[in-house]
């Protein structure tokens, strides 16, 4: 019997319209009257997943981006985060801007970005909230205000093959510090070194006493692939990317026909 389901949220859980379907709904209640845990692992800022599962009155554990941070509805401290090594931070910064692209900055109650017209970032920012802040100068504002360590996530907002581009022209020692990936197939992320969303799901059956071979995981994008690959059971999202589709074992309806709620309807 499967324990705990581990659940993306754009383009996953949200449909088209980034909001839950009663259908959905009903499903998660479903599973959690048969006795299954719900755990929302996200590429969104905590602020948001907090305020969508208090609204659906669900008390359980989350991960907000990507992993980053760790929590329950019911905390008021997080119960884990995991900031990016500062060493580099100004070197991505430096390669983000230098080719022309406005770099969004997410720490734990803060998400800021430089003042200007991209319109890419008026895209992403329909994701987000709280709204971004916009600011002269990106590294000038986090070394003013001594942010250099409380830096959580650094996102980019583009078209998909523009920013593969983009991914080149970070050096191997970046590659090698962070965990880069595709949240949607228009936003690319770095995060910290072995942050992700498979150590995320770890973290949160590690906290519940649940084994990973216990848990079903559904995903629709590049970085839900890590939690794909080590949960019990791996769902895919009619609507996901390509490459997420190939490795997992069981592919749903999309996020516009309720495939989240049909998943679970079929395995719990």
């Amino acid at each position: 019997m499967y324990k705990l389901i581990a659940l993306d949220m754009d383009g996953t859980t949200f449909n088209e319209e980034h909001e839950i379907s009663n259908e959905v709904k009903d499903s998660l209640f479903y599973a959690i009257s048969k006795g299954v845990k719900i755990a929302f692992i996200s590429g969104r800022e905590e602020f948001t997943v907090k305020e969508i599962l208090k609204k659906l009155e669900l008390d359980t554990y989350y991960g907000a981006l990507n992993g980053s941070l760790i929590s329950t509805t019911y905390s008021e401290v997080p119960k884990f985060v995991k900031s990016l090594e500062k060493k580099y931070i100004f070197d991505i910064l430096d390669i983000v801007e230098n080719n022309g692209f406005s770099p969004i900055v997410f720490l734990e109650d803060l998400i800021f970005t430089r003042d200007s017209n991209d319109e890419y970032v008026e895209i992403i920012s329909k994701f987000i909230s709280p709204k971004i802040l916009r600011v002269k100068d990106i590294k000038e504002y986090i070394k003013n205000n001594n942010l250099e360590e409380k830096v959580l996530k650094i996102g980019i907002c583009h078209e998909y093959e523009v920013l593969r581009g983009l991914e080149e022209k970070f050096t191997d020692t970046i590659k090698s510090e962070y965990t880069i990936s595709f949240s949607l197939p228009f936003f690319v992320e770095l995060m910290a070194k072995d942050t992700d969303k498979g150590s995320c799901l770890k973290e949160i059956c590690r906290l519940n006493n649940i084994d990973l071979s216990e848990t079903i995981a559904i995903g629709d994008g590049e970085n839900d692939i890590p939690m794909l690959n080590i949960c019990g059971l791996s769902v895919a999202m009619g609507n996901a990317m390509e490459n997420v589709k190939k490795n997992v074992d069981y592919i749903t309806d999309t996020n516009k026909n309720d495939g989240v709620a049909k998943a679970i309807r079929k395995f719990v």
